[in-house]
């Protein structure tokens, strides 16, 4: 069973998944539809701008633990195959989150891309980590040799993944979601090959 403030972080979340802006959301439709008295959300949260904040929060929370959680398998191309579909799945889910937060408006001097620009620092740089990791694996098996990457690669290899997953998800690829993975597997390595 959901605590009250799990119930309106979840509340929240559902707004912003259907691309509602939080700001104009009363507060007593917030708690109304957490099934929670209105004075009750002050008890977990000092304004709207907290709760909104916290929410995004959470959700960055939610989406680490996905692209972060231990890998369950340990060579190069499963290990790549396994972060690609972690990373689509949280593109999936976060499309309009992302969106809402890096797009969020000034509201009584709050900025919710600011606010958060620690936490999402952090899994920028944890999962910077975790792909250098996976990509030493492909060094290990002789996929392709040991070297100094072209300063460029990170920046390719990043478009290349966002790119082509923000066009899947867009409906824009005649890819189904095994083939998407396997493109993206085969491009990356011919990047880093060459």
């Amino acid at each position: 069973m959901l605590t009250a403030k799990e119930r309106l972080l979840q509340t929240l979340v559902e707004y912003i998944k259907k691309g509602e802006d939080l700001q104009s959301i009363a507060l007593s439709k917030i708690a109304q539809d957490a099934d929670i008295g209105k004075s009750t959300v002050y008890e977990y949260f000092e304004s709207k701008e907290q709760m909104i904040i916290e929410t995004y929060r959470h959700l960055l929370k939610h989406y680490e633990k996905i692209l972060l959680a231990d890998l369950s398998v340990m060579d190069f191309k499963g290990a790549l195959l396994e972060e690609l579909k972690r990373t689509l799945v949280v593109m999936k889910d976060a499309r309009s989150i992302m969106e809402a937060i890096m797009n969020a408006p000034h509201h009584q001097g709050v900025r919710i891309d600011l606010e958060l620009k620690d936490e999402i620092n952090a899994i920028q740089k944890a999962m910077e980590e975790r792909f250098s990791s996976i990509m030493y694996l492909g060094v290990v098996e002789g996929i392709y040799p040991m070297r100094e990457p072209r300063k460029e690669t990170p920046f390719l290899i990043r478009a290349l993944i966002s790119g082509l997953m923000f066009q899947f998800i867009n409906g824009e690829t005649p890819f189904s979601e095994e083939e998407l993975l396997e493109l993206l597997y085969q491009e990356i390595v011919r990047i880093v090959k060459y």
